[in-house]
């Protein structure tokens, strides 16, 4: 395959990719674990295993977008993004790379200043947006990965929010942080129903959601590459384990469809939670019955699910495709898709704007 434009979202937990070929159709996808608080190194080792399943030509052209410079490994947010963005010259050819700045569009990577740190930072949603709202008049954007959940309308083919940064949009929830992979259980409910009554749960990093939805049989494949709250692992054995951890319990203490029960209580919390959201949002008037629900990331099997309950259609990232995306994988790399995508109609190939 000839790749011409990569696209990438830089995550505090994974680095994801997508090549595109000199037509503008994505060629691939690329996800891999990069636990960026444990250091710069492990954004290198995911970068060289996509550069080498990739194998992209010399001149081909890059364009990212970031959430990563959040993690605790930086003093702040600036000095996340000024370093993330130098790591991904330095490997992608400083000349080559564009960085997504949300509203101000593409800047070079070589005109990168200190005071475009806020618009670079944690703008990959709306990366996301801009490209549906080019394919979709009216939607209901919900974007739900291993940690966070992305919550929008589009209206009026505009991406319609309240908020731009991190703590403005989870003042809308149109950012809620919870997802089906990392997220501590013990952040999503306080106490569970167990064996007829409510049981206060500890509050221990003993089981994340992977562990829920590996119960319920929903987690799907390669969802969950990082390591387990206790470093074990990750079969359905493993996971009942950890979650009779936070009731105090031994997994053989009761029947397995005990366990099973308890991560159906979990998982309806969180689905709760997200549908506040949704509910918050759609007390704005934007949208009507008509307006699908646009699912992706990892778990947009709870954005179908919630779809059905409202009663409106559901719409998979996938299908927005001219030509069906027969790509692996493309709705749980959303961001980068489209980051890619809209450097490729934005961006010259010989000019950078900046």
């Amino acid at each position: 395959m000839s790749i011409e434009l990569i696209g990438w979202d830089i995550g505090g937990a994974h680095l994801k990719a997508a090549a595109l070929d000199a037509s503008g159709h994505v060629l691939a996808v690329a996800l891999e674990p990069c636990p960026l608080w444990q250091g710069l190194d492990r954004l290198h080792t995911a970068l060289d295993r996509i550069f080498q399943r990739f194998a992209p030509a010399p001149g081909c052209r890059h364009a990212a977008t970031m959430t990563g410079e959040l993690v605790d490994l930086f003093p702040d947010r600036a000095a996340g993004v000024a370093a993330l963005v130098d790591a991904m010259a330095a490997r992608c050819g400083r000349d080559r790379l564009w960085i997504y700045a949300g509203p101000r569009g593409f800047i070079a990577a070589a005109a990168v200043r200190p005071g475009d740190a806020g618009h670079i930072a944690s703008a990959n949603w709306l990366a996301s947006g801009a490209w549906v709202a080019t394919r979709l008049e009216a939607a209901l954007w919900l974007d739900i990965g291993s940690t966070t959940t992305d919550i929008f309308p589009i209206h009026g083919h505009r991406v319609t929010v309240r908020g731009y940064t991190d703590y403005e949009r989870m003042r809308y929830d149109e950012l809620i942080y919870t997802g089906i992979a990392r997220t501590p259980v013990m952040a999503v409910a306080e106490r569970a129903p167990f064996e007829g009554e409510w049981v206060g749960l500890m509050a221990e990093h003993f089981a994340t959601m992977a562990d829920v939805y590996r119960l319920t049989g929903e987690l799907p494949e390669d969802a969950d590459p990082l390591p387990a709250a206790d470093g074990g692992g990750k079969t359905w054995t493993d996971s009942a384990r950890r979650l009779a951890r936070l009731f105090g319990r031994d997994a053989d203490s009761a029947p397995p469809q005990r366990w099973r029960d308890a991560a159906r209580y979990f998982r309806e919390q969180q689905l709760a939670k997200l549908r506040s959201g949704v509910d918050r949002l759609g007390s704005r008037g934007l949208l009507d019955d008509s307006a699908p629900v646009v699912g992706a990331g990892v778990g947009r099997f709870l954005a179908q699910e919630l779809a059905q309950r409202l009663k409106l259609a559901y719409v998979d990232f996938s299908d927005l495709f001219a030509v069906p995306a027969r790509v692996p994988r493309i709705a749980d790399c959303a961001p980068a898709v489209a980051v890619a995508l809209l450097a490729a109609r934005e961006v010259g190939s010989d000019d950078p704007q900046d």
